[in-house]
């Protein structure tokens, strides 16, 4: 979400409270590289897509450190979930692992008899339970073959958005140097049960796991009905909770084959970050739906001469870049496609021993280009590419493939915000294809709308679009609007626009789409409405789309365009996934999948 913010990003080493004394609403700073315009979306953008809403992001750190910098775990977690609030605005949760060697265990147990001895109260001992989902779960002693290892798990979790869920009096209670995020938007299992929060935490035969996911699996009712014959109970509604299940009875001996061998029997996607007590995992199912990165913050030398204990680099897994932008952390790779990353938290101040495990893979490599269409914020890279160069790109080709009309006082005017390069891309390849057209601001988006409530006598169609959106006389009046938008789903905000700016004076109104109608579900993480409710389903064709929103022309970017602009990019991957717009499921879909009820 865009908001105000300090220019310098959060480092480890400053507390908890001069963090939020310093920046109370959080978000990326880093600009576009290519061009200045507002980034990202509104924490209500998936709103104006008619029903098209994100999924969900995954942030995690992992560290060696021990001591006073244990606290930074939760700390930048918080911060590189809010630098994704647009992928998930349902809920929030932080699970935070304390990790000690057994030494320094062993001295505050003497500390805390001797603290009894004296009669001191509050020792902070056992599980503290809130009505807000908070978590304190005490860990017995853990061994590993290099030393003795001693761990607590912090976990709180709640509805909202993570600047409401977490306040700086619950932030430093999550103590610990590792830490998983999770912010939600449900796409399997009812969003109004408070069982399906995430990150999750369980204890099963070889300790604890926590986990938190993004994606959808597609062959989860398959597995589920198998459990569920076996007499498997279930916690949640949510598909996540499988993961969990297929770990727990897995026989192999260690965790990491555990987590291989489930891992395995999956299909769909997946993008994962696990703590279990003696490991950080790390994982992306094979075709690579959906995005997750890996980087690294590094610690000054002032740091370590100041805190030798806490040292040791921080590694950072987050589904998108422009969470490493605020929180300073390097990028260093993708998470390959079916790649397993397993950490050992008695070994992470070296990457060379981070070891690398690989799914099977059936199905080939096919990221989500809807990604890029609308749901990724422009200033990050993902799969490879910016998220904004992609959109310029589309821009430029759908300039290619359905110019300006002709005429006098030509304006392309974007939907903002998600939309800006698209239009700005199609405005200037339009200028050079010799269209008289400017680009301009026509639309001014809200960016304090809240959950404002309207009775139902207010709730006209036109309200919930004005309240929104605002129009610039100075742009429109007079004028044939060009309006872009980054896609078109039910068509019910693309109509109220068209509208609204014939409302203004705009002598015409035309519409043009950076991607291709949308056709299809999808059952790899993403939510659409119904089939039916779609325009490009309910209408014949693109003329009766366009006769329907109320313009004088309307012209989609082609599969094959779309998959241009973003091959000139020079993404990571060759091949995509586009059933939303095709139809063709790079994997073997559910019959029947409907989303998951409340219970």
């Amino acid at each position: 979400a865009d908001r105000a913010y300090p220019l310098s990003p959060i480092l480890p080493g400053s507390s908890v409270e001069d963090s939020f004394r310093a920046t109370n609403t959080l978000a990326s700073t880093a600009a576009s590289r290519f061009r200045s315009y507002t980034v990202g979306m509104q924490y209500e953008d998936y709103e104006s897509k008619d029903g098209a809403r994100p999924k969900c992001a995954v942030f995690g750190v992992v560290s060696g450190n021990r001591g006073p910098q244990d606290g930074q775990g939760a700390q930048i977690t918080y911060f590189g979930l809010h630098a994704q609030q647009h992928r998930g605005q349902e809920s929030a949760g932080i699970l935070s692992f304390e990790v000690h060697d057994a030494v320094s265990v062993a001295q505050k147990k003497r500390k805390r008899m001797n603290a009894e001895k004296r009669g001191d109260k509050d020792l902070g001992r056992g599980w503290h339970s809130h009505p807000n989902l908070t978590g304190l779960h005490p860990f017995g002693a853990l061994k590993t073959k290099s030393k003795g290892v001693r761990a607590k798990a912090h976990l709180h979790k709640d509805f909202g958005l993570v600047t409401d869920v977490f306040t700086k009096e619950i932030l430093p209670a999550l103590k610990g140097g590792c830490a998983i995020g999770h912010t939600r938007y449900s796409t399997s299992g009812s969003d109004k049960t408070a069982h399906n929060i995430q990150p999750f935490l369980v204890k099963y035969r070889d300790g604890h796991i926590g986990l938190a996911h993004n994606g959808d699996i597609s062959n989860f009712r398959k597995i589920q009905e198998q459990f569920v014959k076996a007499g498997t109970l279930f916690h949640s509604t949510s598909d996540s909770e499988l993961i969990l299940h297929l770990i727990s009875r897995s026989q192999k001996k260690t965790q990491p084959e555990q987590v291989m061998e489930s891992l395995s029997m999956l299909e769909g996607a997946f993008s994962i970050l696990m703590i279990t007590d003696n490991y950080f995992f790390a994982i992306r199912d094979p075709n690579g739906f959906r995005p997750l990165h890996m980087g690294v913050i590094q610690r000054s030398k002032q740091d370590a001469k100041d805190n030798p204990d806490g040292a040791q680099p921080m590694y950072c897994f987050a589904s998108e870049t422009c969470a490493f932008d605020l929180i300073g952390a390097k990028l260093i790779r993708e998470v390959e496609p079916g790649e397993v990353i397993c950490i050992s938290l008695d070994n992470v101040g070296n990457p060379q021993d981070f070891k690398s495990y690989r799914l099977p893979g059936k199905y080939g490599v096919s990221p989500c280009i809807f990604e890029y269409v609308y749901f990724a914020r422009a200033d990050s890279q993902i799969f490879g590419s910016y998220v904004d160069d992609v959109r310029y790109r589309s821009g430029m080709q759908l300039a290619r493939e359905a110019p300006v009309p002709k005429g006098e006082k030509v304006v392309v005017v974007p939907v903002p915000t998600s939309a800006n390069a698209a239009a700005l891309g199609y405005a200037r390849e339009c200028q050079k294809l010799g269209f008289k057209c400017t680009y301009d601001l026509g639309l001014v988006r809200n960016n304090y709308v809240g959950r404002t409530f309207i009775t139902p006598g207010q709730a006209d169609r036109a309200l919930k679009v004005r309240r929104k959106f605002g129009v610039s006389k100075r742009v429109v009046e007079g004028a044939i609007v060009v309006l872009v938008d980054d896609s078109i789903v039910r068509g019910t905000t693309s109509m109220r626009l068209v509208s609204l700016l014939m409302d203004h004076g705009a002598k015409e109104v035309h519409f043009r789409s950076a991607s291709p109608p949308v056709k299809n579900p999808c059952y790899f993480g993403m939510d659409f409405p119904d089939p039916k409710e779609l325009i490009a389903n309910k209408c014949e064709d693109t003329k009766a789309i366009s006769a329907k929103i109320g313009t004088r022309s309307l012209a989609y970017l082609s599969w094959e365009g779309l998959k241009e602009a973003v091959m000139d990019t020079k993404p990571s991957s060759k091949t995509w996934c586009g059933a939303c717009f095709t139809g063709n499921y790079p994997v073997p879909i559910p019959k029947g999948k409907e989303k998951i009820e409340d219970w």
